[in-house]
Order: structure tokens, then C-alpha cells, then sequence
């Protein structure tokens, strides 16, 4: 006790002691004092302290620990209570102001302590308002919340953007600093630039110009970013940066507004090699109205000029670019296809009797009697010549046989070709082959009102024959796709002349065949009558006598119109020689076998004659000739 009591007074008297012997300090100076503190406990340096600044403190609690402060000058009076705050601290204490006095706080609960707010002391914890007007502010408080002592709090207000901040004079002083540089940088990076434009449109360019901004500047610097609209009302940039990349920006801006020529619509001719113009120029304009025009007046237009299968466009300069790539696609050269259509009439009576005389089974003239015909004929297998290089798959055997079997009844008076036309289609559009006459029909009749008076009929011409219909698609590999329809229409036997009546079949059917193969298109039957004069030549056309030496036979025939469709494939006009030299020597091939064919059929023909003659000796001069076995009426 003796031993604290002589260190305190030794302090004081040094206090003291600059006290008596320094001159009167003048106002606006600071008094300094000599300080020296050896092993000093906590509790006596704060009543030092307290003496020397003149306040009261108030200690609720011990302080345990002591205080050493080695000092070789004077030290200014004001900082005795920093000394006494930095050795507080270390021990989780700190003073607060209450009123006239100073009470001793945890450091940790002093803000609660009822800190006086805007005080001009310079020592002990405050609280101050900090505003701040570029940064958000709570961005900014997760900046500056490191600086805070240990004790610290800092609590942010979004309605006013504010900081309340609760630290000793010295940190707050920190944190405001760092705010002020803060939102200086801010602001002098946040500059506003209208850019306005003589030429180019600003809605135009803005994407252009962002897009360039973003690549050339690192946006995830905050002080680099940048943000670009577009003003059309004014037709000007507004650029939101830095004054630095502002400036950069101004020559990317005039080089885009630089006068773009091809924002003025011409006009312009584009001629078609290949497709019709009216197609393409829906399929344009499908295309076209898909697009989206800031300016309706600049869309473009395509109409059609029929003389020269062209189109006629009218567009800026881009846009005409992008149609002719579009016409470059649409406007290629379409594969064709050569179909051979062989129409024909096969009489099944006629060919009953072809079949029995050969002793064939072939007269039947369905699909299967026909190709069970061809095949019965007695000869052997097609043989192609070598130097043809054809494909001597069965679609071009069996296309030869069939067509020499149908060439064979032709020829002994069983078929009959109406018409055999050659049509070169565009792939995917139809073709139509009409074969017939047209007939004129009485559609009304008027009598007069005197019976002297002649009736007048209305007549109406119609079409009496065979319609079809023939439309090609290339499908995968060599493969045709035929959608085909055949209309039959015919006038019924008996009609009445003038008053005629008619009858209708159809057939529509869809095939999918190999290049060079047939397809056979069967099924539409009629009856025909047929008369045929029998007697003594001369005789009997003699005027009403002539029936007494002749007689009239009516038979009936049952018809069946087969059509038969081939199609090749013509890629390319190149293609369309080699299908014309191919159908040629098929052709020969053809009647090359069709001769075999007749030599066979004789050679069987003589041993049907001979086997007969050998069963019946005398048959022979019964039997009837070929001719009268083919013969309508057998006479």
C-alpha cells in the first residue's frame, strides 16, 4: 500500500509538476504532459485518468491486470483517453458516456448503452448517420463492415439508403472515408452520354453496339459496366458508363452510323431456270411474313412476271441478298420422270380361243391368267445381249414377257392398243392422258306450238372415254411412288341416238415401283355387242331381197381395259437420252422374243395336230382351221 501510494504521488507530482512550471497554454494549443507508468495496476491509472481530464468514472466491477507505459517525450493531455481505451480494450472493457461521468462497459454490449449520437467527442464509442447516394447500401455496408472494432455495429436503412454506424470515433472516421471514395468512384464511373445519329436507326444499332461493348470491356468489373439504350424518339445511343469507356465507344457508334445505302429499297428482276414462278413466290412469301420489320413500309415485296417466269422484287439491298439464296434453293432442277403407258383392250372370248387352240391356260385374262400366259408359252428365259448393260433383274424380264404376250393376242385379234403415250412428268405433279371422243347429248327438248313447228333440243358435248391421271414421286433409293387414276366412261349398247346414255368406272390407286418396272392397272370390265353380216357375196346386200341370202350374228364381248404404266427415273436432262436409247432396246429385245415366242407356239401348235390326228384319223378333215377357231361367229 505504501509502495502504490509513492508511485501515484510520484505520477501526480510529474503531472503536477508541468502544471506549476508551464506557462499559461493558450487557447488553441494542446498541453502536453510526462507520462511514465511502471507496473501501474488498471483500476489506479483509471482514477489517474479520471483526475487528470477532470471527469468522474464510474468502475461497477473489478479490473484485474496492470499498466506499463514507457514514454521519452511529452504526450498530448487529449490522448490519455486513448491510452486508457487501448488498455480497456485488451481486457473487453471500454468507456461510455453517461451524462457528466464515464461508466466502464463491456466492449461487447457498450452500443446498447445508450451511445450519445453526433458528439464531438473524439475518444469515446458514438453512434453516426452515414448516407449514401450512388451505391446501394447494402453492397456497400458488406465493404466497409471490416473496419468496425471489435465492439462494433453497423446496421443499414434501405428506406433512406443509410448507414448507423456505432464504433469509436477513429473507425467511423475509416468507414466514412471508404464511403466517400467509394461513391466517388461510382460516380465518376456512372456517366450518361446521349450519342445522336444522322443515318443509321438507333434501335437498329443499340444490339450491335452492346454486344460489342460486353466483348471489348469486363463487365465483371463494377466500374466497367455498361449499359446501352436505344431512343428512337430522339434517334439517339444513351450510353451508361464510365467517362473512359464512353469515350472509347464514340468511334464504334460513328462507324455504325456511317449511311447505309442498302436501307433504300430498289428494285430488281430475278429470272427462274427451273421452277414455275407463282409457286416460288408463295413459298416466299410464307417465308417473308414470318419476319419481323420495325418499319412495315421496308418490308419487302415479290410479285410475279408470268412472260418471263421471273420474279419481280422490290427490297433493300439486304434483303434482296437473302431472297436470292432463298431462290437458289427453291429455284434447282427438278428430277423428271418418263412414264410409258400402254392402254388396251383384251377380249376374253377371243382369248378363250387363243388359249384352247395352243391347249394354254392363258385365256382367263385376270393378273395371274395373263402372267400364267407369258409364261406358258413355250420359251426359255429373256437373255439379254451383253454389251446392253442393263439391270437383268426380274422388272425388266418380266416387263419383256409381259409385253410380248400382250403383243402376241394383239396380233391374232384378242387385244387392242387405244393408246400407247409417253408422258415426261415433273417429280410431285400430276399428268393426264385423255383417250375417247365426245358425243353430243340431248340435255332438253322444246315442241312448238304448231304441229308444223319443229322440236329444238339442247345439246350438251361430253367426253366419252378414258381419263387418267398419272402423278410421280420419288421416294428412297430407285423407288416411284405412282398415285394413279383411270376414269372409263363409255355409252351404254341401246342408247337411243340423240338421247345417249353413259357409263362411269373408276379406279384410283397408289404403287410404289422400282425404276424401270410396270404396274398393271386392270378391273375395268364392259360388254360390247357386235354384229356381223353372214351369206352369199353380193347377194346379200342387195336391198330387202338381200336377207334371204344372208343372215345378221350378234355377239356379245367382255372387254377388260388393262393399263399398264412404266416409269424411269430422269434426274437430270442428261438422263433423258440414256431412257430413250434403254426403252429402244428393250423394245428390240421385245420382238426378239416375240418371234421366239410364235415359233414356239407353232412347234407346239403341230404337235397338238399331230397327237389329234393319231387319235382320230379322220378328225382331221372335222377339225376346224385356226382361223375359224378365232373367228366370232366359228363359221
Amino acid at each position: 500500500m505504501k509502495f502504490f501510494n509513492a508511485a501515484f504521488l510520484a505520477a501526480a507530482l510529474l503531472v503536477s509538476g508541468v502544471y506549476a512550471t508551464a506557462d499559461e497554454p493558450k487557447p488553441t494549443q494542446r498541453e502536453r504532459v510526462n507520462l511514465k507508468l511502471d507496473n501501474i495496476k488498471i483500476e489506479d491509472f483509471i482514477a489517474m485518468v479520471g483526475k487528470v481530464v477532470n471527469k468522474n468514472i464510474l468502475l461497477s466491477q473489478p479490473i484485474p491486470g496492470t499498466v506499463n507505459f514507457i514514454s521519452t517525450s511529452p504526450i498530448y493531455k487529449d490522448e490519455l483517453m486513448n491510452i486508457l481505451i487501448a488498455v480497456l480494450e485488451k481486457k473487453g472493457f471500454t468507456l461510455v458516456q453517461s451524462g457528466s461521468f464515464y461508466t466502464v462497459e463491456r466492449s461487447n454490449t457498450a452500443v446498447k448503452s445508450n451511445l450519445p449520437i453526433g458528439t464531438k467527442e473524439k475518444s469515446l464509442m458514438k453512434t453516426e448517420f452515414i448516407q449514401v447516394t450512388s451505391e446501394n447500401v447494402d453492397i456497400l455496408a458488406a465493404k466497409v463492415r471490416q473496419f468496425l472494432s471489435e465492439g462494433g455495429k453497423l446496421l443499414t436503412m434501405k428506406e433512406t439508403n443509410t448507414m448507423i454506424v456505432s464504433d469509436y470515433p477513429a473507425n467511423i472516421a475509416i468507414i466514412q472515408k471508404v464511403t466517400d471514395k467509394i461513391e466517388a468512384q461510382y460516380a465518376e464511373n456512372a456517366q450518361v452520354d446521349f450519342v445522336t445519329l444522322k443515318n443509321a436507326k438507333a434501335s437498329r444499332i443499340q444490339p450491335q453496339l452492346l454486344k460489342i461493348a460486353q466483348t471489348l470491356i469486363n463487365q465483371k468489373v463494377e466500374s466497367n459496366k455498361v449499359d446501352i439504350i436505344a431512343d428512337d424518339a430522339s434517334n439517339a445511343i444513351i450510353v451508361l458508363a464510365s467517362r473512359e469507356n464512353i469515350e472509347m465507344l464514340k468511334p464504334i457508334v460513328d462507324r455504325l452510323d456511317a449511311k447505309d445505302d442498302s436501307s433504300d429499297q430498289r428494285l430488281t428482276i430475278l429470272p427462274l431456270e427451273n421452277s414455275e414462278a407463282k409457286n416460288v413466290v408463295a413459298s416466299l412469301q410464307t417465308i417473308l411474313d414470318k419476319k419481323k420489320y420495325v418499319n412495315e413500309a421496308s418490308k419487302p415485296t415479290v410479285s410475279v412476271y408470268e412472260e418471263l417466269n421471273a420474279l419481280v422484287i422490290s427490297a433493300t439491298e439486304t434483303d434482296i441478298e437473302d431472297i436470292k439464296k432463298m431462290v437458289e434453293v427453291l429455284d434447282i432442277e427438278k428430277p423428271q420422270v418418263f412414264v410409258r403407258a400402254r392402254i388396251i383392250e383384251i377380249s376374253k372370248s377371243k382369248g378363250d380361243q387363243i388359249g384352247a387352240r395352243y391347249g394354254l391356260a392363258g385365256g382367263a385374262l385376270t393378273s395371274s391368267g395373263l402372267l400364267s400366259f407369258a409364261a406358258n408359252l413355250g420359251g426359255s428365259s429373256v437373255v439379254l445381249p451383253q454389251g446392253l448393260n442393263l439391270d437383268t433383274s426380274a422388272k425388266f424380264s418380266e416387263g419383256i414377257v409381259f409385253g410380248a404376250t400382250i403383243d402376241f393376242l394383239a396380233g391374232n385379234g384378242a387385244a387392242h392398243s387405244l393408246s400407247e403415250p409417253t408422258l415426261l412428268c415433273v417429280n410431285n405433279q400430276e399428268s393426264t392422258i385423255y383417250v375417247g371422243q365426245t358425243q353430243s347429248i340431248v340435255t332438253s327438248t322444246v315442241q312448238g306450238n304448231q304441229s308444223t313447228d319443229l322440236a329444238r333440243n339442247t345439246v350438251s358435248r361430253e367426253d366419252i372415254g378414258l381419263t387418267l391421271k398419272i402423278k410421280p414421286r420419288l421416294s428412297s433409293g430407285d423407288k416411284v411412288t405412282l398415285v394413279a387414276n383411270a376414269k372409263l366412261e363409255d355409252v351404254i349398247p341401246g342408247s337411243t341416238p340423240g338421247y345417249v346414255n353413259t357409263s362411269k368406272r373408276e379406279v384410283t390407286t397408289t404403287a410404289i415401283v422400282q425404276d424401270g418396272e410396270s404396274v398393271i392397272i386392270g378391273g375395268l370390265l364392259s360388254d360390247k355387242e357386235r354384229d356381223s353380216n353372214t351369206g352369199i357375196p353380193l347377194l346379200k346386200d342387195i336391198p330387202v331381197l338381200g336377207a334371204l341370202f344372208g343372215y345378221t350374228d350378234t355377239s356379245k364381248e367382255e372387254i377388260n381395259l388393262v393399263i399398264i404404266l412404266t416409269p424411269y427415273i430422269v434426274r437430270n436432262n442428261e438422263d433423258l437420252p440414256r431412257v430413250r436409247k434403254l426403252m429402244q432396246q428393250l423394245d428390240e429385245i421385245q420382238n426378239e422374243y416375240e418371234k421366239l415366242l410364235g415359233r414356239k407356239l407353232d412347234e407346239r401348235l403341230q404337235e397338238i395336230q399331230k397327237e389329234e390326228g393319231a387319235q382320230a384319223p379322220d378328225a382331221k378333215s372335222s377339225a376346224p382351221s385356226a382361223m375359224e377357231m378365232i373367228s366370232p361367229s366359228g363359221v
